[in-house]
């Protein structure tokens, strides 16, 4: 369904110039996937979404990230080369399901972290130091796609965390920003029960290029470096107010917001979302 129709206008203007310029940053040799549930409010009793995540794992970078959303950018690529119109690729990408727009790289040697996002033609990253959590290990085990598993408990920006890791896998690494455990995280869950990362599946890889995109293709438009409080106040608005982000960070002033049956939208325009990290 549509979000709102100025939104789409948008993005279709620009649709050409989100196919971005790469840079094969390590060689990933294994790769585990996740099913990442989620709900998209407090209220909700279940999980509202899912969405499939892929964690490439090289020498000394890693790369966390969703697959839907890497097929609806490969769609979206292949569609433009072809030439279709920018509406004719809208309608395309309707039959793939939509994922987390946010990318995540672990940079282990330097022990930094950089996440990056768009938001229509607003490139933007971070970067952070990879903070170990203080860990608790729990006497609770279990078993996750045939790997036995101990339970590991820790605060971590801003959310409690229960997580099982697998020494049959000694890698130090997780879903999303979870780390520093002496194996792979096979699942993790936070406290308030609004998400869920679980393992299924993993192999190991001859080589795969693990990617980190670092211009739009077309007008060699570099991703904008930005203070972590600023991602977060961006991803906040953007979530809160849509209208007052473009407004605020795309220079779109006097956009008019239309609804599908052509009346224009005075209300604020919310996103249900709740952050992994909260804000």
């Amino acid at each position: 369904m549509k979000r709102f129709i100025a939104m789409i206008c948008v993005f279709l203007a620009i649709g050409a110039s989100m196919l971005r310029s790469q840079e094969t940053v390590d060689l990933a040799h294994m790769v585990a996937c996740y099913e990442l549930s989620y709900k998209t409010n407090t209220e909700q009793t279940e999980f509202a979404k899912t969405d499939l995540m892929y964690l490439d794992i090289g020498s000394n970078v890693s790369k966390f990230y969703s697959r839907y959303e890497q097929i609806r950018d490969s769609v979206r690529y292949n569609a433009l080369e072809r030439g279709l119109s920018s509406f004719d690729v809208d309608k395309l990408l309707r039959g793939y399901q939509r994922g987390l727009r946010n990318i995540y790289y672990n940079f282990l040697d330097e022990r930094k972290r950089i996440e990056s996002t768009n938001y229509v033609f607003q490139f933007v990253y971070c970067e952070e130091p990879m903070q170990i959590p203080q860990w608790r290990i729990e006497d609770e085990t279990k078993m996750i796609q045939g790997y036995n598993c101990q339970k590991a408990t820790a605060y971590y920006l801003g959310r409690t965390w229960s997580v099982y890791y697998t020494t049959e896998i000694p890698i130090n690494l997780g879903p999303w920003k979870l780390w520093g455990l002496p194996g792979l995280i096979l699942q993790a869950t936070d406290k308030e029960g609004y998400f869920n990362f679980l393992l299924t599946g993993f192999e190991r890889i001859t080589e795969k290029n693990i990617i980190f995109n670092t211009q739009t293709e077309v007008d060699k438009k570099d991703y904008v470096k930005c203070s972590k409080t600023k991602f977060k106040e961006m991803d906040k608005l953007y979530h809160e107010d849509s209208k007052a982000f473009m407004g605020t960070f795309l220079g779109l002033e006097n956009i008019t917001i239309t609804k599908a049956d052509g009346k224009q939208r005075t209300d604020i325009l919310s996103i249900p979302y709740i952050p992994l990290e909260p804000w």
